[in-house]
């Protein structure tokens, strides 16, 4: 009988303790949105992306990676690994992009463009979003 009272107490203990947000899942996080200051750009201009990612804890070890502007050759002209440390609630990361010439000798024909934008922890994808823009020379 008490070996029943001493199971059921830290079952209750237990249970009660992951009513607090995050405790089951502590590395729940997702980007909420990916934006670009502008939606026109041209060659060679500086591109600001912003990133907005609501994590329910602290999360380390994960990496936000920003691909995109595909040239005619496959080659992504936006290329890059960040690593991000996340706490509790909403997240913003910014990255600065100097947008490469346009030109059909560059690759890269005036036209819409995309930028994926991907949340990774220990190497595994946990979430991603695309927004699209213009380039026109």
């Amino acid at each position: 009988m008490r070996w029943n009272i001493l199971y059921i107490s830290i079952l209750v203990v237990i249970l009660t303790a992951c009513t607090v947000p995050g405790c089951l899942d502590s590395s729940s996080a997702g980007i909420a949105s990916i934006t670009t200051d502008k939606d026109l750009y041209h060659s060679h201009e500086v591109m600001n992306i912003t990133v907005s990612i609501s994590s329910q804890g602290n999360i380390g070890n994960a990496t936000l990676r920003l691909r995109g502007i595909q040239d005619d050759d496959g080659h992504f002209q936006l290329n890059k690994d960040i690593p991000v440390i996340l706490a509790p609630g909403q997240n913003i990361q910014v990255y600065s992009h100097q947008l490469p010439h346009c030109s059909s000798c560059s690759g890269l024909l005036e036209g819409t463009y995309r930028i994926d934008a991907s949340l990774l922890q220990n190497g595994e994808i946990i979430s991603n979003m695309t927004h699209t823009f213009q380039l026109k020379q």
